[in-house]
């Protein structure tokens, strides 16, 4: 019933967004190029400037951080929590309240001001919370986890794709999203296909992918440190 309830709504959407899309009809706009063509653009661009190549990386593994709470959340509720659907959705719904209040909070420009050049930290920080999470036993100390993890995710993602618009020249920042785009997807397909070619326990796989994590963000920025002078 609930898909059918979103499939509504988004049909619901779709006169919306012609009625949007029309208003642009008339700005003319410089040559497009598709996903692929755009994508080796970016990468001969990247490959000549490092500093544009750690950030493009480092937004790939923000969302990696994502995608593994997504695909192992399931499994480690009810293995690890003996939950439920209901547990799920809680552990959910908090983690996206948390990470919609840290987005407002970073956003200050005070606060974000402070926060300017801690992109590795806070992504560092957010692997981090996937091992924390991973050692969780109790379904109350999994949401405050949960919760706070939310926040991490959320921050570092934003952060990642706010330091990839500083450093990419205006002219390539759209070819060097769609390269990000494919990147994303590739970091997707392997994390997918971890549990079927890792057989461990959610758990486990939480710990190791967040470690993994820590030591590739860490290992980037060291990299891009040492790249900064040339």
């Amino acid at each position: 019933m609930s898909a059918l309830l979103f499939a509504l709504v988004a049909l619901a959407c779709l006169p919306m967004l012609k009625m949007i899309t029309s208003h642009g009809g008339n700005v003319q706009s410089s040559q497009r190029l598709s996903l692929i063509p755009a994508s080796r653009q970016a990468l001969s661009y990247l490959l000549n400037n490092p500093y544009s190549l750690s950030a493009a990386v480092t937004v790939g593994l923000a969302f990696a951080v994502i995608q593994i709470t997504n695909l192992l959340l399931p499994g480690f509720v009810t293995r690890s929590l003996a939950g439920d659907s209901g547990l799920f959705g809680l552990l959910e719904m908090t983690a996206a309240v948390a990470g919609m209040l840290a987005l407002a909070v970073v956003g200050m420009p005070s606060i974000a001001e402070r926060l300017r050049n801690l992109t590795p930290t806070i992504l560092i920080a957010a692997g981090a919370s996937l091992i924390l999470f991973a050692l969780a036993t109790s379904p109350a100390v999994a949401v405050v986890l949960y919760c706070v993890a939310g926040m991490l995710w959320n921050a570092a993602r934003a952060a990642a794709n706010g330091h990839l618009l500083t450093v990419v020249d205006t002219t390539m920042i759209g070819r060097v999203q769609a390269f990000t785009t494919l990147l994303t997807s590739g970091f997707g397909l392997a994390i997918y296909l971890l549990p079927t070619m890792v057989p461990a326990s959610e758990a486990t796989l939480y710990m190791v992918c967040g470690f993994a994590i820590a030591v590739c963000v860490a290992g980037l920025s060291l990299w891009s440190k040492a790249q900064e002078p040339r």
